[in-house]
């Protein structure tokens, strides 16, 4: 991959922010895989990828405003990076259905349409995160793409209202006042909204109650396009450890020490413990563009580059697989809690790891990669800068 450029320069790459997709879908796997054994928090990393994902396509919405085609180019490069791998997974899921007799239901066209994230609000049960087969130690878990559904729905509004108003200040105004009434529409909803469909997450999966998170992104990004650069990057730890400790108080105020799970049990987790995640997210995006910081060093390191650049395969692949790495290559362990107990998940979590980063591998080069040789043909390059290397977020 080719080296980075600087921070506010059209059409860059970050180096450290591949090492943040890998931050983030590393949490998301051991939340799916062991959140039972270690503390559990690493649902938050969908938020770092909105926020992530924000940034980037603000990113290049804003750098390729005044571009002839930029409605046709920033869309073709979208389905060339996000539907191959998508649709592929549908096509294996078909074919499994032949072996595994999977029981089809008329909600699961929603999934295939991006639509997925409103489901559960449709059919009124978790049951719709799942397509059950002939064997119940098998079931095609799909629930996780949603969060593809809620990127997909903001990339088809945003930027509408990008290239519409194209003016950077204005749009600035935009972000913070979404950033600043998406908690207020929290609240106002869940005082409002029944409970049973509250317990679906619908705080968390309904597109408008994440605009926040997404805008975040997109402030960033505006805000290292003009002269509060580098107030804004000198910021960066200070967004970050702030709002930890912000969320750290409010945990151990409603919970005590009970570290285990960081969860949507007490209301103000979905109103403004959201927000804090967000703005976590965002202090560690901004940490990781600052050249030479600690943070940069660990996110731009080899390893976590590549896991990057293979995460959008990895987040895809790890819950479709969950079930048959646990029935046929290593099941779960049921030994008491002890030492061998610790070792033997330890031991698992390391070779699921290896086995869905190799899935990932593959289908990134056999599947992936073929059509996005194509997107260079539909990017915007502006005079005073150089070929514009990839820039997508690892779910967008």
């Amino acid at each position: 991959m080719q080296s980075s450029k600087p921070v506010g320069a059209a059409h860059h790459w970050y180096q450290g922010l591949d090492g943040v997709r890998a931050i983030a879908v590393t949490m998301v796997f051991l939340h799916h895989y062991y959140s039972k054994i270690l503390i559990d928090c690493g649902w938050t990393g969908v938020q770092v990828f909105f926020v992530l994902s924000g940034f980037l396509i603000t990113g290049i919405l804003f750098d390729s405003r005044r571009e002839p085609f930029r409605f046709r180019n920033f869309y073709i490069r979208r389905t060339l990076r996000i539907f191959p791998l998508f649709f592929f997974t549908w096509l294996l899921i078909l074919l499994a259905g032949i072996y595994l007799h999977l029981q089809w239901r008329p909600w699961h066209i929603l999934w295939v349409a991006y639509l997925g994230n409103f489901t559960r609000f449709f059919v009124g049960s978790l049951d719709c995160d799942h397509i059950y087969t002939a064997f119940p130690l098998l079931p095609i878990e799909i629930g996780h793409y949603w969060s593809l559904a809620v990127e997909e729905q903001f990339y088809l509004l945003w930027p509408l209202v990008v290239f519409l108003v194209a003016s950077r200040k204005t749009l600035i105004r935009i972000c913070l006042a979404v950033i600043f009434f998406s908690p207020v529409l929290r609240l106002v909803l869940y005082w409002t909204l029944p409970q049973g469909l509250l317990s679906l997450d619908f705080l968390f999966r309904f597109t408008f109650t994440q605009c926040d998170s997404f805008l975040l992104g997109g402030l960033l990004a505006l805000l290292l396009r003009g002269n509060q650069k580098e107030k804004t990057l000198r910021a960066a730890n200070w967004v970050l450890y702030v709002s930890l400790g912000c969320l750290m108080f409010f945990h151990l105020k409603s919970n005590g020490w009970r570290l285990h799970d960081l969860n949507f049990e007490h209301p103000w987790m979905p109103i403004f413990g959201l927000s804090l995640i967000n703005l976590a997210a965002a202090g560690l995006i901004l940490s990781a563009l600052r050249t030479g910081s600690i943070i940069y060093r660990f996110t731009a390191s080899w390893p976590l580059r590549q896991l990057g650049r293979y995460s959008y395969g990895f987040y895809v692949y790890h819950v479709l697989m969950a079930p048959f790495l646990h029935t046929f290559v290593w099941p779960q362990s049921e030994f008491p809690k002890n030492t061998a107990h610790y070792l033997h998940a330890l031991i698992v979590i390391v070779l699921d790891f290896i086995l869905v980063l190799a899935a990932s591998v593959l289908s990134y080069h056999f599947v992936e990669s073929p059509f996005l040789r194509f997107k260079d043909r539909f990017t915007f390059r502006a005079k005073t800068t150089e070929t514009d290397p990839q820039l997508s977020p690892a779910t967008s």
